[in-house]
């Protein structure tokens, strides 16, 4: 059996301690600088609240680092000098330094780490992808991402959530769109031109930008938009591609879950029910299933910490960039 270590104990914490038990894996040990939460995972989970990390890292093979994403590099640092494998909650990072820094520590110790785009394992998205792999709709040329709905700080309070918390702050664009552009880019190939906007509606946290849109450019040529915002009261999403041939769209009346795939070729159209909800936890459960088969197999993970490095650089292109378009590193 292989043992894991959590360290953050958030709301995050409880999605993949579920999933991690499901999949036969110990949740041995788990840390949180507010101990009581960490006592209070740990005990759920059959395992034990820690303030020694360096001793509950080397009893483990998995460490999972589900911190706030401004506070991370150390703890990558701590595991990959331990050489245990490392998954990384998305957004990998809260600014580009960190990311740099978290790409060169598990480069430099060649060992695997994963961003956890939780996307890509949903049952959706592998629909999707088997039907834009098997050439029905043909070569893409616009790929689209519509999300909106209550987000933290909608109801006005700021005590909701990290992500609102003033030392701690994390804007749609870094740490919501990172799910948006992961989803596109891994299913249109790589984003080489951006440009965006955002806005945030809440004046005493002029840092936390709650709407966004983007302007994207992709290297085969083909275009892109997403189009975010957690002030929204009226909730829904719809994602998908359109190619010479066809399209394929997810859609649902959530922010997140996708209810509908509907399917559009010269030869054929049709829509299916689908009951890819996320709440059930099923992209949580296969991105660590795809981490353990990485780890057990010594393989790379298909999201490591380049594509998370890349992901939010786009961020912060479409933070820092209202009316001009910019090449992606």
């Amino acid at each position: 059996m292989l043992n894991a270590l959590l360290i953050g104990a958030g709301g995050i914490a409880w999605r993949h301690a579920e999933s991690l038990t499901k999949l036969g894996v110990s949740i041995t040990y788990v840390y949180d600088i507010q101990t009581e939460r960490a006592k209070q995972l740990a005990e759920a989970y059959h395992g034990q609240a820690t303030e020694n990390l360096e001793a509950a890292i080397a009893e483990v093979q998995l460490v999972y680092i589900l911190t706030p994403p401004s506070k991370r590099v150390k703890y990558v640092e701590m595991a990959v000098k331990a050489r245990k494998a490392v998954f990384i909650e998305k957004p990998m990072a809260a600014t580009l330094e960190d990311a740099e820094e978290i790409v060169r520590l598990c480069e430099n110790h060649r060992i695997p780490c994963m961003v956890g785009f939780t996307q890509r394992f949903r049952p959706g998205y592998q629909i999707m992808q088997k039907i834009i792999r098997a050439g029905e709709i043909g070569e893409i040329t616009q790929a689209v991402s519509l999300r909106i709905g209550p987000g933290p700080g909608f109801k006005g309070s700021l005590a909701d959530s990290w992500r609102t918390d003033k030392n701690l702050v994390c804007g749609m664009a870094i740490e919501s769109l990172s799910h948006d552009i992961d989803f596109l880019q891994s299913l249109a190939g790589n984003i080489t031109e951006v440009c965006g906007a955002v806005k945030g509606t809440i004046e005493e946290l002029p840092a936390f930008d709650n709407n966004a849109d983007a302007l994207l450019k992709f290297e085969s040529g083909a275009i892109g938009t997403i189009t975010a915002s957690w002030s929204s009261a009226a909730a829904y999403n719809i994602k998908g591609v359109i190619g010479e041939k066809g399209s394929v769209f997810l859609q649902g009346d959530d922010i997140w879950d996708s209810t509908r795939l509907i399917v559009a070729t010269k030869e054929k159209a049709y829509e299916e029910e689908l009951k890819d909800i996320f709440n059930e936890g099923t992209g949580y459960l296969e991105e660590s299933r795809h981490f353990i088969e990485c780890v057990r197999m010594g393989r790379m993970p298909v999201c490591g910490v380049r594509t998370g490095k890349k992901v939010l650089e786009i961020s912060y292109q479409i933070l820092g960039n209202k009316t001009e378009g910019q090449t992606a590193k």
